[in-house]
């Protein structure tokens, strides 16, 4: 599948428009029923209508009753849960009850008031399609879906000629067999939704607007035009059959171009709003880690200032991996990127969906953190640092090269409304700073400086450096395995 084809599905995943079309499918049936029973009954009795085609001969027989009613009852039987199989009978027997009547000639025309009239071939090849379309929708619905287009070519073409008064080269069909088989079709296209071709039509946008117009328009002023002409006018001069087929060919060719024009609409938007996330991405992330720039730090500002007042409270972190130029000058520029892009996917396994992290520069991260017990956001901090420190096992465990040991200062400030985020920052900035100055490799929250004592104080779980060069490799991941035992048993 093209990029073009998957960013279209993926813009079109769920619209209210093909919902609320979805919903009027039993409104449909129920109508097609009204309508063909209401012309067999008028055949019977001799009512005329008011909008009479050319000629005046057709009428809604029995046999194009009882097809209609069949396929019309079949979408009740569906909805209500009944066998599927009942259903499918319902559209065999509409199917061969019509092909029996019209196209093997098994019984003769006007048999008695019964099959008064005869069943014309654009009805049949309606009734013919329509029945099809929904036998053969689950193994070929790109195939289904154009039968029902097909169909809608008929009906229009029908209601062209009555319009203006002229035969049709397939038979006539009557006023409420027309309307009949139109309100059916709607009922058999809601089962088409997701066909590619005519999803512009339900587009919960300004395109979608704009195609749905476009065709309104393709149908209803020709069908105006025929009715000033042939209704209010009186001119009935028109006799050529050919003259219904080629208006009919004219509202098909406004209706084709509308959904060409909105599909092809819909595509570019799709890949313009693709290209606008990228960009904004791009803007707003760090193209080596995948964390949040400095821009993208204005997002979670706006969160937390959103919720200042709530039962939420925010706290700012900040994150700086020691002595993070020795390892750039030790195993190279390229080692110490792999850690930075470590970074995230260390910290995300401890963090909630809603936080954000910032790669505020260089080695230096910010992280913006929920919280509503104190006691929790210590030890979720603490679990930080930890994280980092096993960012060489990752590597390792990676098969790629590591180095030797990453450790991490934070300091944390809480967030206060009246204080601001800048300030926050640059309180937690602080408590960095406490940080580093009473030995690295521990967290210090900004609440504690004042104390003295309690900012001095290493983490119980600190990562000691190793004192002898020598210490091989594995004595050195002994001692990690070893430190996040301890931590987990602590957890």
């Amino acid at each position: 599948m093209k990029e073009t084809d998957d960013l279209y599905t993926r813009a079109e995943a769920s619209d209210r428009h093909v919902l609320n079309f979805k919903a009027t499918r039993l409104w449909f049936a129920a109508l097609a029923l009204v309508f063909v029973n209401y012309g067999l009954l008028a055949n019977v009795l001799g009512w005329t209508f008011y909008w009479q085609p050319a000629g005046d001969s057709a009428a809604t027989t029995v046999v194009t009753a009882l097809s209609i009613s069949f396929l019309a009852l079949a979408f009740f039987f569906k909805r209500s849960g009944l066998q599927i199989q009942l259903s499918y009978a319902l559209s065999f027997a509409g199917l061969g009850l019509a092909i029996s009547t019209r196209a093997l000639e098994l019984f003769p025309d006007n048999a008695g008031w019964a099959l008064q009239g005869k069943m014309g071939w654009n009805t049949l090849a309606v009734i013919v399609l329509l029945s099809l379309s929904g036998l053969i929708r689950r193994r070929y619905y790109n195939v289904a879906a154009v039968g029902v287009l097909v169909s809608m070519i008929f009906i229009f073409n029908s209601m062209i000629g009555q319009s203006f008064g002229l035969r049709l080269l397939g038979g006539e069909m009557s006023f409420a067999t027309t309307w009949a088989l139109l309100l059916l079709t709607f009922a058999t296209a809601t089962l088409f939704t997701g066909f590619k071709q005519t999803r512009a039509f339900f587009l919960n946008s300004e395109i979608g607007q704009a195609t749905r117009s476009m065709a309104l328009v393709s149908i209803v002023a020709p069908l105006a035009c025929g009715l000033l002409l042939h209704q209010v006018l009186k001119e009935t001069d028109q006799k050529l059959p050919i003259e219904a087929h080629l208006i009919s060919i004219i509202i098909w060719a406004g209706i084709l171009n509308a959904m060409r024009a909105g599909n092809r609409l819909e595509k570019a938007d799709a890949l313009r709003r693709a290209a606008e996330e990228r960009l904004e991405r791009i803007a707003m992330h760090d193209p080596l880690t995948g964390c949040l720039n400095r821009a993208g730090l204005e997002q979670a500002q706006s969160c937390m200032a959103a919720e200042a007042g709530t039962d939420v409270n925010w706290a700012t972190a900040v994150i700086d991996l020691d002595h993070f130029k020795s390892i750039n000058d030790t195993y190279g520029h390229r080692m110490g990127d792999r850690v930075l892009q470590e970074v995230r996917p260390a910290l995300s396994r401890v963090m909630r969906p809603d936080e954000r992290i910032t790669r505020w520069g260089g080695e230096e991260f910010v992280l913006c953190l929920r919280y509503n017990d104190l006691k929790v956001l210590e030890m979720r901090v603490e679990e930080m640092r930890l994280a980092l420190a096993r960012i060489p096992e990752r590597l390792q465990t990676a098969g790629k090269l590591a180095p030797r040991r990453v450790t991490a200062s934070v300091g944390v400030c809480l967030y206060e409304a009246r204080q601001g985020f800048a300030e926050t920052l640059a309180k937690a900035d602080e408590a960095l700073f406490a940080a580093k100055k009473t030995g690295r490799d521990r967290v210090v929250f900004f609440k504690d400086i004042a104390h003295g004592p309690a900012a001095s104080r290493p983490c119980q779980h600190t990562i000691h450096p190793a004192q002898e060069p020598a210490t091989s490799e594995m004595q050195q991941r002994d001692i990690w395995l070893t430190d996040m035992k301890i931590a987990s048993h602590r957890d």
